[in-house]
């Protein structure tokens, strides 16, 4: 299932901005609830609008993600942010709100599930959160998850220590003795390469939605993976969350996993990302140097690194 799906339409209500029932906000609690995709809207007698692109992905091409159309026909979903957003030096980064709506399909579900678990054992760390803190967080699914990041996030730990987190959780999603073959018997190449791009869009969908195989820009082989419009961004609206709990990890990941290389480079103007295997990140990475969007409750409205980011050597 290629970035483009299945065309197909479906009508499309504007996105709630509320937080789910039984959730707050908090310092440490500041994810923002999805739309939701009703699955009545997604039937063969579907009535037919313009404004709404329908694109299945993810395991089984069970998953589906609903992206609304500007009036002129373009992707009103990636420009959350524009150009003349950008940072200058008495401006920060415009606010984000999720738009894309998605209906996570039965095994994306499962996956999605599976690595909540993990990640409340994280946040846990083997003291239960109180009954109070649990009712806090959504009861399952992608707003669960984008929570429980939040949780890490303001955890009290440093970035260092979140990035190794998240990890650790990514780690755990693959049986220790896979990773120690795969390292031993399959050393690096383009191929190894464009085997990782191919995994990460078959089976990785379900973290950052959308996504398909494009030539690397440094010889043109087909070992990278473009993001239409990464999920985990979208969803938590903040600089430093996506590079202590996606990006940052997520590197060290294929690394740790597989010894492959891979650089993540997210496009904040657009909310995408460009995922190239057998590529280091740069010692120096623009990634690291992003302001804030003004919705981040870290520091929104300054103009400089979202603080939330923490040292470039971490």
């Amino acid at each position: 299932q290629g970035m483009s799906g299945i065309a197909a339409r479906a009508r499309f209500a504007p996105p709630r901005a509320a937080l789910a029932p039984g959730s707050r906000r908090g310092p440490s609690t500041r994810w923002r609830a999805a739309p939701s995709a009703p699955r009545a809207s997604l039937g063969e007698n579907a009535p037919v609008d313009d404004d709404v692109e329908v694109v299945r992905y993810g395991l089984g091409g069970g998953s589906v993600a609903m992206y609304p159309r500007s009036a002129a026909g373009g992707d009103a979903s990636a420009a959350s942010t524009s150009m003349s957003d950008r940072c200058e030096p008495s401006r920060a980064r415009s606010s984000t709100e999720p738009t894309t709506r998605y209906e996570d399909g039965p095994l994306d579900a499962l996956a999605i599930a599976l690595f909540n678990r993990k990640l409340l054992a994280a946040v846990e760390n083997g003291a239960p959160l109180a009954a109070e803190d649990k009712n806090a967080l959504p009861r399952s699914g992608f707003d669960r998850l984008v929570a429980l990041a939040d949780r890490i996030g303001g955890s009290g730990r440093s970035t260092t220590e979140q990035r190794a987190v998240v990890l650790k959780t990514l780690l755990g999603l693959i049986p220790a003795p896979v990773r120690f073959l795969f390292k031993i018997l399959i050393k690096p190449s383009n191929w190894v390469d464009a085997m990782n791009a191919r995994i990460t869009v078959s089976a990785f969908a379900w973290l950052v939605g959308p996504c398909e195989i494009v030539p690397r820009e440094t010889d043109g082989e087909l070992a990278a993976v473009r993001l239409r419009k990464c999920r985990y961004l979208e969803q938590c609206g903040c600089v430093g969350s996506c590079v202590n709990f996606c990006k940052r990890p997520t590197e060290a990941f294929f690394k740790e996993a597989f010894g492959v290389d891979a650089h993540l480079a997210p496009d904040h103007q657009n909310g995408s990302c460009v995922m190239t295997f057998g590529v280091s990140p740069p010692k120096e990475d623009p990634a690291l140097s992003e302001p804030c969007y003004k919705s981040c409750g870290g520091g929104g409205g300054t103009c400089g690194p979202c603080p939330k980011i923490g040292e470039a050597k971490e």
